[in-house]
């Protein structure tokens, strides 16, 4: 019977509404995991709180601060021989500075080192939460630390606790370079868009109404199939002798 023109056009039916189903449940899944990364920027001030490191909860989250870089402070994070984070403080007119990790480089001589825009800023990025506080390496030449921590910047200026990964800048820094990739983003937090999720979780219902019909619709057919008609028993041969 699963052979029939009508059982094969029902099954690759089912097939096709359960694959367009999953990708459904898996589309909305991901935007209620990118609700916090998708926020508008909201004020530094409001995330990083004076003399506290960042709460757990503000991790990911999208912030806007207006500064001066300062130079004389920079650091390079060294996350190997060849790959360094460009670490600047960017220091507010009002309230503690905040630093900003504005670019990856693979050569402490790389031009985007030395290229620290002057003036008046305004930055958006990623907050962030200290790499722990080991301390500065004996082993790495002056101005690089192994870590992004408040004893890595040595800054002697009161900072936040905390520090941001760097998405743009205006005015635009003057040499392109790549940008830091946030370790933790908003997905990592577990805040979930609750809308969101309850359409994936809808999704999945559906596929599985979909698997539900196609059962109860060969349940069906196969009561109304006739049973095979059973031959009679044959007489038994009498013998003459």
């Amino acid at each position: 019977m699963l052979t029939t023109r009508k059982w094969i056009g029902l099954t690759v039916g089912m097939l096709v509404l359960i694959v367009a189903f999953a990708a459904l449940s898996l589309w909305q899944w991901q935007r209620a995991q990118r609700d916090r990364v998708d926020r508008p920027a909201v004020a530094a001030s409001d995330v990083f709180v004076a003399g506290a490191p960042l709460a757990a909860s503000a991790y990911g989250t999208r912030v806007s601060v207006t500064g001066t870089y300062d130079a004389a402070h920079q650091v390079l994070v060294a996350h190997g021989a060849t790959f360094y984070w460009v670490v600047t403080p960017l220091q507010p007119a009002t309230g503690e500075a905040v630093a900003v990790a504005r670019a990856t480089v693979s050569s402490a001589q790389d031009p985007a080192v030395s290229d620290v825009t002057a003036g008046v800023v305004t930055v958006t990025g990623v907050a962030q939460p200290f790499e722990g506080d080991p301390g500065t390496s004996a082993t790495l030449p002056a101005g690089q630390t192994e870590r992004l921590t408040a004893s890595g910047l040595v800054l002697p200026y009161p900072a936040v606790g905390g520090w941001i990964a760097l998405e743009s800048q205006s005015p635009a820094a003057a040499v392109s370079t790549a940008a830091v990739l946030p370790p933790i983003t908003g997905d990592s937090t577990g805040a979930i868009r609750l809308q969101n999720a309850s359409y994936a979780l809808q999704w999945i219902l559906f596929a599985g109404f979909v698997v539900f019909f196609w059962v109860r619709i060969l349940r069906d057919d196969l009561r109304e199939v006739p049973d095979a008609p059973t031959q009679p028993a044959a007489s038994p041969v009498r013998e003459v002798y």
